[in-house]
């Protein structure tokens, strides 16, 4: 009966910090995200539908065991426990930089999705009226997408520049934090912060994808939450009236890829998003019981280095390569402690997840506070991923998501110290 213990556990929680802050802030929207999923959970192992969609527990092997369900939650809770102590209800500013970098970073990341639109363009269209399904097994096996083959013939510095797409991200509270604190902005140079942060997701169309628009979807929610206090009537009147079909197009899209991957499969799209949804503590089980603990991979947790001096990235072929060791497939959503897991052993993991804590708990200083820089901000936003996300997986994996966080540093270190140039 292990598989009730997450969703009476994160319900609780939920309940618990929602009463204590007085408000649906971002620490009650982390935990309500596990909450949803540990709910998915139920749902899946009551209606029988394990063993496929990437769960690894079959319908006759289920073996959820008290040790690791009960890591399970607490690890997540230390995750989560630092931004508990930001309470919406009591930020009253958000502050400029000390140093006039902002509108630079502002303007890179403008300029980035661009040139992404350049790529995209005379393509995007043409894929996404062809058959869904294929372009998405082409992928899989390989075969580069339009937009990939043309950004191959970029001269060698545009080709360089374009790693920064990833970060375009951090446009996204950018926008949030020029609409509510610089309203003397002109509105086109917000709009085109807003377009900028959607430049992974228009990329991700090129390979039917829908991770990044769920993920910038669930950041967007984030930004409401922590943002959505300075915004005026009328700022939220625009922001609903022009995200409506936003949000429309993009349910539409959602639902056509899930039918073209999963309409074949019994029950159809449907089950196959049950169990995308419901797996997480499942799976992280079944890493428990069956990973080898003697084998150590950090490629994930330092993309970059493992990037530029071992030359070893994760991509299909290591995760092949890794699943034969482990003898069991690794690219399957365990929630991100199950992936640290995973790579660095159970002592590895808890080590990790502390580290997080400590270094979250150096944004955010303590509870009740009033007021926060944009460097701060930005801060919190790059470290809130991994617990919003992290109910798939361990989002920042590649070398280019380690380019966002050190651009996410350099915003921090800039707001909070002034330097002068003699």
């Amino acid at each position: 009966m292990m598989f009730f213990v997450p969703f009476i556990y994160f319900t609780l929680l939920t309940a618990y910090w929602w009463r204590k802050h007085r408000a649906y802030d971002i620490c009650v929207y982390m935990s309500s995200l596990y909450a949803v999923t540990s709910f998915f959970e139920i749902v899946v192992v009551c209606g029988d539908m394990l063993g496929e969609g990437g769960i690894l527990f079959g319908k006759t092997d289920l073996e959820l065991g008290v040790v690791p369900t009960l890591l399970f939650c607490v690890v997540h809770t230390l995750g989560m426990l630092p931004f508990s102590l930001v309470y919406k209800t009591d930020i009253k500013e958000i502050t400029p930089p000390k140093t006039p970098v902002l509108p630079v970073f502002c303007w890179i990341l403008i300029a980035v999705s661009f040139l992404n639109l350049y790529l995209i363009a005379d393509s995007t269209m043409e894929i996404l009226s062809g058959d869904l399904a294929t372009v998405r097994a082409d992928h899989y096996n390989g075969l580069l997408s339009p937009a990939q083959i043309k950004a191959e013939s970029l001269p060698s510095v545009l080709g360089y520049f374009y790693y920064l797409n990833t970060s375009t991200l951090l446009a996204l509270p950018l926008f949030f934090y020029y609409l509510c604190f610089e309203r003397h902005k002109p509105w086109w140079f917000k709009a085109l912060l807003l377009l900028a942060s959607l430049s992974v997701p228009l990329q991700g169309l090129q390979v039917v994808d829908r991770t990044e628009i769920m993920l910038w979807g669930m950041m967007l929610i984030y930004c409401f939450l922590f943002f959505g206090k300075f915004m005026t009537k009328k700022h939220k009147r625009i922001m609903i009236f022009s995200s409506t079909p936003i949000v429309v197009l993009a349910l539409f899209y959602l639902v056509a890829v899930s039918q073209a991957r999963f309409g074949d499969r019994d029950g159809g799209a449907g089950v196959g998003a049950l169990q995308y949804a419901g797996q997480g503590h499942i799976n992280f089980c079944f890493f428990w019981e069956n990973q080898r603990k003697d084998i150590i991979n950090l490629e994930r947790e330092l993309p970059l280095t493992y990037h530029f001096l071992y030359k070893i990235d994760t991509d299909d072929e290591r995760r092949m390569e890794r699943s034969g060791q482990h003898g069991f497939f690794i690219s399957v959503f365990a929630t991100y402690i199950g992936d640290l897991m995973l790579d660095i052993t159970p002592v590895g993991m808890l080590l990790w997840v502390i580290y997080f804590f400590l270094a979250t708990m150096l944004v955010v200083k303590g509870a009740h506070r009033t007021q926060f820089d944009v460097g701060e901000a930005m801060a919190l936003f790059v470290l809130s991923v991994i617990p919003v996300f992290g109910i798939f997986y361990y989002r920042y994996f590649y070398f280019t998501y380690s380019i966002m966080i050190i651009m996410a540093i350099m915003v921090y270190v800039f707001s909070r110290k002034k330097f002068v140039i003699v």
